[in-house]
């Protein structure tokens, strides 16, 4: 690793944790005023990307499609993401606290106007479809995603695993 790719690294470690502060400080005094989910981040106080992103998901047999539900001003990680120190948006069946990846047809993400090293950060939006096929939940199954929400600044939440609400097409 070069001197410059180490420092651009260090410098970007130290902006998501000065970022994960701020928005801790910023949720415990005035709160997500257009935030679509709540749960775990509203109980303990601290901010997490469930804070800003909620899922749905229409089903017709086996086959479906995952829509994401993003609060204004935010976006989450395309599939794949766009740096290996990314969190990509992954639809996952979780049973019993074990995860395994399902079928899906990740569209490509839109440009995020952020740029790292050359690479243009790539992302989903607010009303993101995501076409799942031949998903099989059994008994004690429930979907979920895993996704990392960030600001149009570039700030950036710790990811969550956020449950898929379910509905018949």
């Amino acid at each position: 690793m070069n001197r410059r790719y180490r420092y651009g690294l260090g410098a970007l470690a130290a902006v998501i944790i000065l970022a994960s502060a701020a928005a801790l400080t910023w949720n415990r005094f005035f709160g997500p005023a257009d935030s679509p989910a709540s749960g775990a981040a509203a109980f303990t106080g601290f901010a997490n990307s469930s804070t800003h992103v909620k899922a749905s998901l229409a089903m017709a047999g086996q086959d479906g499609v995952i829509t994401l539900h993003i609060g204004r001003d935010w976006h989450v990680n395309a599939n794949p993401a766009s740096l290996d120190n990314l969190i990509a948006s992954t639809v996952l069946v979780e049973r019993d606290g074990a995860q395994r990846e399902v079928q899906a047809d990740y569209p490509a993400g839109t440009s995020s106007g952020i740029t790292i090293d050359g690479t243009d950060i790539l992302v989903y939006e607010d009303g993101t479809r995501i076409p799942v096929h031949r998903l099989v939940v059994e008994k004690g199954d429930r979907i979920v995603m895993r996704v990392q929400a960030c600001n149009n600044q570039g700030i950036c939440l710790a990811p969550a695993t956020i449950p898929v609400d379910e509905h018949q097409a």
